[in-house]
């Protein structure tokens, strides 16, 4: 690969790993805030009306902007049983029919969010809840995150098509 393609297919990968990553350490946020909500409702008796929905709303944004990270450091479960009985050829041609199917279907979801978060925001739909926290606070990290899965997956296709080999199954940073 021409060394200004590498650099900018590094740039795009690199950029979505490291929104992998700060969205990983969300998880980290949901642990502490359950942990204080364990501890001031059972030693306390002071339960909280917030750390519910505001760890569903953490596990909602980790979750999706996570999947465009794992897809380039090829951490998806895939079923392999196909591609096994094939050659490298049919390899990537299953690799390649993949991908399309993930970008085809990864642009349509991240669509349909974006319409439900436009279409939330426009009537103040929000959670039935103490906090009513707009649902289209919800529906972002849905679209965000499968329109850079759509990316992902599209760069995966245009990496396949013009090398026409297959890809490490894991990337390390010094690769990225």
């Amino acid at each position: 690969m021409p060394p200004q393609e590498k650099r900018w297919v590094g740039a795009i990968e690199a950029t979505i790993v490291r929104i992998g990553e700060y969205s990983a350490w969300i998880y980290l946020g949901i642990g502490i805030i359950v942990a204080y909500e364990v501890v001031v409702r059972y030693f306390l008796n002071a339960p909280t009306a917030w750390v519910e929905e505001t760890s569903r709303l953490g596990m909602v944004w980790a979750t999706f902007l996570l999947f465009p990270a794992c897809m380039s450091r090829r951490q998806l479960i895939s079923i392999t049983l196909l591609s096994n009985a094939t050659g490298e050829r049919g390899k990537v041609i299953l690799e390649a029919i993949s991908f399309a199917i993930i970008a085809v279907a990864c642009a349509l979801v991240a669509y349909e969010a974006t319409v439900a978060a436009i279409d939330s925001a426009a009537v103040g739909r929000a959670t039935a809840s103490v906090m009513r926290i707009s649902y289209w606070i919800f529906y972002l990290p849905v679209a965000l995150g499968f329109f850079l899965f759509f990316i992902q997956a599209a760069l995966e296709l245009l990496l396949l098509a013009a090398t026409g080999q297959r890809r490490k199954t894991e990337l390390s940073h010094e690769e990225i």
